[in-house]
């Protein structure tokens, strides 16, 4: 190789001169290649503006929070029609000094009824669920960050399907329970490595209601707003960037619950929901500057719930669920999204109303990001 072909090539890898001469051909022109990708990322980047905790914004973002409708401000916590607090940590570890906060509303139409896994006429009762989420994320340090996601619930139960203009429906609502995360990065994804491993723990607080009483009398687990117990959760996360060959991101979302027992209720009526795992798998990818979409196969197993330490029949099961997204970044500093879930399997224990759909909408505020990082609408 000539002086002048190795000074050209010196400027395009960024290698020392030493080092280069000792790499086969095929590897200089990858390095060429992942060299050009990162100077155009870095132009990208350099024309963002970086936000800040602004007085302006600040009282934008708090005069948004406080016009948003009570109806809107609802979550459920109840693990027979999803656990929205561990579904809403899909955001990762914050990078040090970034403020991400985001609102989600999420809606359970829960008027599928199985045995099993064989769908039957449900001429009984129907159920839905409203959900919301206020959720902050915030970056400790490079790796280490902090999560926390308060909630409000609302639930419905209409019964007496099978006698036209008999029908009743009960209403509760309440604030529910609460969730906060440490996450750290074990795993940083750079040029020369292509994996982001993020791992979390922490604890669900029963800061929820569950003593709700309908004529004197309390209400059942599965229609309080709360589940009155603390729970241990477990998180974890796993990116796999396909440059240089594509924008595309393969990633995999675990969480585990570990749940404790309710003594609230009464000294003999000691409650506990089924300890649930969440697994999911799929891939996102840009479309165009400011859109990107994530489509995703969930798998989630709940174990029976139990009462004073006997399984509960017609409790628990198996479920699989596609859910796709459509990100978009409306601003350097705020973007939105919008979802959908359905089941295409499950398996449930016993008889059970279970979700037929759900969908979910979110806004996210993202204050102080760093030139590697996006915001959810960008790069999520």
């Amino acid at each position: 190789m000539s002086l002048k072909t190795d000074t050209m090539m010196v400027a395009k890898t960024g290698y020392p001169l030493n080092r280069l001469r000792t790499l086969p051909a095929e590897r200089k022109q990858l390095l060429a290649t992942e060299r050009k990708w990162t100077t155009e990322q870095k132009k990208w980047t350099k024309k963002r503006e970086k936000p800040v905790l602004s007085g302006t914004r600040m009282v934008l973002l708090m005069g948004l929070l406080a016009v948003i409708p009570n109806t809107f401000l609802k979550a459920q916590t109840c693990s027979c029609a999803g656990t929205p607090l561990i579904s809403s940590q899909s955001s990762g570890a914050s990078t040090k000094g970034n403020l991400l906060l985001g609102i989600t509303y999420e809606y359970h139409d829960i008027s599928a009824l199985y045995s099993n896994s064989r769908s039957m006429v449900n001429n009984e009762a129907i159920r839905s669920t409203q959900s919301a989420l206020l959720e902050m994320h915030y970056g400790i340090t490079d790796r280490l960050s902090v999560s926390g996601t308060a909630t409000h619930v609302e639930k419905h139960r209409t019964t007496g399907l099978q006698h036209p203009g008999g029908t009743r429906t009960l209403t509760t609502q309440g604030v529910g329970d609460g969730l906060i995360l440490l996450k750290y990065v074990l795993m940083q994804q750079t040029l020369w490595n292509p994996v982001h491993v993020v791992i979390g723990s922490g604890a669900k607080a029963p800061i929820g209601t569950t003593s709700l009483e309908e004529n004197g009398i309390a209400l059942n687990a599965d229609m309080q707003p709360g589940t009155g117990a603390w729970d241990g959760v477990f998180w974890s996360e796993v990116l796999l960037s396909l440059l240089p060959y594509t924008a595309a991101k393969l990633l995999w979302h675990h969480s585990y619950r570990h749940t404790g027992t309710n003594e609230r209720f009464a000294a003999d009526d000691r409650y506990r929901f089924g300890n649930e795992l969440v697994s999911k798998l799929g891939v996102s990818n840009q479309i165009g500057e400011r859109l990107s979409y994530m489509i995703l196969l969930g798998y989630r197993s709940t174990s029976s719930d139990q009462l004073n330490g006997n399984n509960l029949p017609n409790t628990g099961g198996k479920w699989l669920n596609v859910e796709s997204m459509l990100n978009v970044g409306v601003t350097d500093w705020v973007s939105a999204r919008i979802s959908g879930r359905i089941p295409v399997y499950q398996y449930l224990n016993g008889t059970q109303p279970t979700t037929s759909w759900a969908v979910s909408g979110s806004v996210f505020f993202n204050f102080n990001s760093s030139e590697q990082e996006f915001i959810h609408g960008k790069n999520d």
